[in-house]
């Protein structure tokens, strides 16, 4: 069950004092934190909470993966086509055969988990936010006194939370040579490894970029939960910053190719650019639907505005509008991906709102009924261009 509670995960919880972390540990070496989520194992994710995402019998095949003895076992083995009418549908993962695998010494991996449980969903969504960079929860499940996979190393950054069982980690020093975006080892060629522990439920572990390691659960059956982070790079950055200076209709015009690849146009244009550059600000992050952003409760608000009153409080919301001109005594309006025409006398309530305060639906139409008012400010509420003022908030005309 979620609890309210699960609302309020912080970075601070995952990896200590920012400062401490960025400095000493971030992208350079792993950092342990024993009992950081003590408190909170359940909430976050459980053996049973995944019984009952495997018995919904809907799972797609792309968010379950199996390993045996260090290797991946074929989708095939746990996995059958659904058909209706003769007709093949869709492939669906198959809980007793993915059961059977586990009974013979197999861990059964949740991919994108964030997809699935809103508890992971949020505590990605706060890594995410914290580092500026999409993330994903991946779930492990090893059978007791079971190896997951080989030694290998990720082209993430990971921070693990074990939430169930106990699993025992090494983890060697990166190797100096790169071996690509993700490679497995042998225990051989990675020598004594450079930290051996074990992780009981509540603790957390860093892992920066490339670092080799491999776990093994303990007597019980382990879970654990890996959040991975695709860091953000300087190229990411500049790539981004660059492709934000060049929409300026400044750099709209079409190249000649007879005169203007090797002539003094193609050097303004590039000092253009440069001026451009030093002066642009940083390109914020994208969007990441992988779990940068925090899903809509879309529902939750629609519901909630049922019974909206004359004197309750309306305020301008966070999405983006467009007001056009006047014309005929309308004014056209863009929010949410649609258009409408307001009377001009609710837009030019709207623009005043801009500036930030707020005013009860009864009156968002000057010199109209208060019915009428009421059924704009509901209209454009639902629209997601106004949002009530909490009771604790707000500040009157």
């Amino acid at each position: 069950m979620e609890t309210t509670a699960s609302a309020g995960w912080t970075f601070e919880e995952l990896a200590g004092d920012p400062g401490t972390f960025y400095s000493g540990y971030f992208g350079k070496q792993p950092l342990l934190r024993r009992g950081a989520l003590a408190r909170r194992t359940e909430e976050l994710l459980s053996v049973g909470r995944l019984d009952d995402l495997l018995a919904m019998e809907t799972v797609p095949p792309a968010y379950l993966r199996v390993a045996r003895n260090g290797q991946g076992v074929s989708s095939k083995a746990y996995t059958r086509v659904v058909r209706a009418g003769g007709a093949a549908l869709s492939e669906t993962v198959v809980p007793e055969q993915v059961y059977e695998l586990f009974r013979s010494g197999a861990t059964v991996t949740w991919n994108y988990l964030h997809h699935l449980l809103p508890s992971a969903r949020r505590l990605v969504d706060t890594l995410a936010q914290s580092l500026g960079a999409p993330a994903e929860a991946v779930a492990f499940l090893t059978p007791a006194g079971h190896d997951g996979y080989a030694p290998h190393h990720d082209p993430v950054d990971v921070f693990v939370v074990q939430t169930s069982g106990t699993k025992h980690w090494r983890v060697w020093d990166r190797p100096e040579a790169s071996r690509g975006d993700s490679a497995t080892y042998t225990a051989e060629e990675l020598g004594a490894p450079a930290l051996q522990t074990t992780l009981h439920p509540g603790d957390v572990l860093y892992l920066p970029y490339g670092t080799p390691h491999a776990a093994a659960a303990g007597d019980q059956v382990s879970l654990h939960l890996s959040l991975t982070v695709e860091r953000r790079r300087w190229r990411d950055l500049l790539a981004e910053t660059v492709q934000q200076v060049l929409a300026d209709e400044a750099f709209a015009d079409s190249v000649r190719p007879d005169r203007d690849l090797d002539g003094p146009a193609h050097a303004r244009m590039t000092a253009l650019l440069c001026e451009r550059l030093a002066a642009a600000a940083p390109a914020a992050p994208a969007p990441r639907p992988q779990g940068g952003t925090r899903p809509p409760r879309e529902f939750q608000r629609l519901a909630s505005l049922t019974g909206l009153t004359p004197a309750a409080r309306l305020r301008r919301s966070p999405v983006p509008v467009e007001l056009g001109r006047s014309d005929g005594g309308k004014t056209r309006l863009t929010a949410a991906g649609h258009t409408v025409a307001v009377p001009d006398a609710v837009a030019g309530a709207l623009r005043l709102l801009e500036a930030g305060g707020s005013l009860p639906a009864g009156e968002l139409f000057p010199g109209a009924s208060e019915p009428r008012s009421l059924s704009a400010a509901a209209s454009l509420t639902r629209l997601g261009v106004l949002e009530p003022v909490p009771a604790t908030g707000g500040t009157p005309r």
